[in-house]
């Protein structure tokens, strides 16, 4: 008569997959750190199933006795001195086995979540389309003018309805802003006449000009300065740029409206 203990390993030994499903329920049934094994403890553990399948005469894996073999060693390698090594530190003769674990954990969990995945699916129906069957007939029709012009009524009077009674008030064109980069410059140069020293965002306000005037502005000031018509100052990144005089004051005013004009 077998006992209950012996029972209660034989309800759980039949449901491990293999040796590291054994092992590593071990590991989570006692609260080990996978990455610190206890391998005495273990390895104890381990060997006790074996032997609840042993003494159930159940057929043990080979697999099952070669992780048996791999802790033994390991747990002789544990209990050997230690040997001290100048060049490099001796190796944890358990990192192979926690990789392993940590490799099977990854894949475990995954399964899960599969499993999980067709348990729910399994309870989804799916329903085939059905053919409809389209009957063909052919229907002679009479064309009556007074028909005719009732069906172009009602099509116009749908159209009528179609439309947005709010379009007909919609009065207001939409013009996009042109601004030219040569009335730029010329205002750039006639405030030089007067002040001989700009800021830039004195004369281009986001606050009293458009995006596109204060760019257009922008691309004035810097055509200016290729034909060294005037000098920009910056002292830092994003600081105020300042626009001055690129010729003395006299030969400034010398500009006359013409030669405004012909600015490029």
């Amino acid at each position: 008569m077998e006992s209950a203990l012996t029972n209660a390993c034989k309800i759980k030994i039949e449901n491990f997959e293999g040796p590291y499903d054994l092992l590593f329920h071990l590991i989570e049934k006692n609260q080990f750190s996978i990455y610190d094994i206890p391998i005495n403890t273990i390895t104890d553990q381990y060997m006790e199933y074996l032997f609840a399948m042993q003494e159930m005469d159940m057929e043990i894996a080979s697999e099952f006795l070669l992780m048996t073999a791999t802790l033994l060693h390991i747990k002789s390698r544990m209990l050997l001195p230690s040997r001290k090594q100048d060049e490099q530190e001796e190796v944890d003769p358990r990192e192979e086995l926690v990789m392993r674990l940590l490799e099977y954990r990854k894949y475990k969990e995954f399964s899960g979540a599969l499993k999980n995945r067709e348990e729910e699916w399994a309870r989804i129906y799916y329903k085939l389309p059905e053919i409809v069957p389209i009957t063909k007939r052919d229907e002679t029709l009479e064309l009556i003018p007074a028909e005719l012009q009732r069906v172009y009524r009602e099509l116009l009077e749908a159209n009528v309805r179609k439309m947005n009674p709010n379009v007909s008030g919609m009065n207001r064109i939409i013009q996009h802003e042109k601004v030219s980069m040569k009335s730029k410059m010329r205002e750039i140069i006639r405030e030089l006449l007067k002040k001989g020293r700009l800021k830039f965002s004195e004369i281009f306000s986001f606050k009293l000009r458009s995006t596109t005037d204060i760019v257009t502005g922008f691309l004035a000031i810097l055509e200016l300065a290729r034909m060294k018509r005037v000098k920009l100052e910056q002292r830092k990144a994003f600081d105020e740029i300042y626009i001055k005089k690129a010729e003395p004051a006299e030969q400034m005013q010398g500009y006359n409206q013409e030669h405004l004009d012909n600015l490029a």
